[in-house]
């Protein structure tokens, strides 16, 4: 028997040999096509034998000609049944939500600027649901969210407060009670969300929590997504700056 896990084990060796070396000599031809060569085409295809997805969806689309990188991305939006990578499936019905998805400068995946909503349906991706300061009913600041017995249709918003009565914020109408026999009628804390779908009125601090999208059924992006994300937040333009404010005139000084 050990003869026999002996010879599978050398198998397996030189299977994963053979497979790393096809692959290092695909990924030094590719290279060698890009006209990358030396220490940078070296730590590249040790990066593409260790971790694939990362060469293959993100280092190396990184130095892809403009017009071949667009062309990639294109193909890999169709290939994830999208228009563009940073769209999304409404899972209410279905159709598809345009530039729902972005990273931050970390590769973090967040949302883009809002409003984020389905075209046929008033789902919300940037909904109080996903956010990171939404407290469903239910759950208390020292329980974690994770708890069986939780409403993710209503809950609260840690982030904004509000005033409210006592019996609103203390469990307990004994604590409550005595509360109010101290003259507190009223206690400042997380604000009501009585429809979890929507946002909170002028709020300016959603902030994606992505555990939170598995409650309305909402997709996160796989990886290869979030890594084309990534290539698109590198290689986007910058944003023009605002021309200089030009010198006023004789006349303008004049009157100024």
């Amino acid at each position: 028997m050990t003869g026999l896990w002996r010879i599978m084990a050398w198998i397996f060796l030189a299977l994963l040999a053979g497979w790393a070396v096809g692959m290092g000599t695909l990924i030094w031809r590719d290279l060698r096509r890009l006209g990358i060569t030396g220490q940078e085409a070296g730590r590249l295809i040790l990066l593409g034998l260790i971790d694939p997805l990362r060469y293959w969806y993100f280092e190396r689309p990184l130095r892809l000609p403009e017009a071949e990188r667009t062309a990639w991305l294109a193909a890999l939006a169709h290939r994830l049944g999208l228009s563009d990578v940073r769209a999304t499936h409404c899972p209410l019905c279905g159709a598809e939500i345009a530039e729902a998805w972005a990273v931050d400068e970390r590769g973090k995946l967040k949302t883009a600027p809002g409003p984020i909503h389905c075209p046929k349906c008033d789902f919300r991706l940037d909904a109080c649901r996903h956010c990171r300061y939404f407290q469903p009913a239910g759950a208390y600041a020292s329980y974690a969210l994770s708890g069986t017995g939780l409403s993710w249709t209503h809950g609260r918003c840690t982030y904004y407060k509000t005033m409210q009565p006592v019996e609103a914020l203390v469990a307990s109408p004994d604590m409550a009670r005595r509360m109010r026999e101290r003259g507190y009628t009223q206690l400042r804390g997380p604000t009501p969300i009585n429809d979890s779908y929507i946002p909170l009125e002028n709020c300016n601090a959603f902030a994606l929590e992505v555990k939170h999208l598995q409650h309305s059924g909402t997709q996160k992006p796989s990886r290869r997504q979030r890594l084309a994300l990534r290539v698109l937040a590198r290689t986007a333009p910058a944003s023009p700056s605002e021309p200089p404010p030009s010198e006023p005139s004789e006349e303008e000084q004049w009157l100024l």
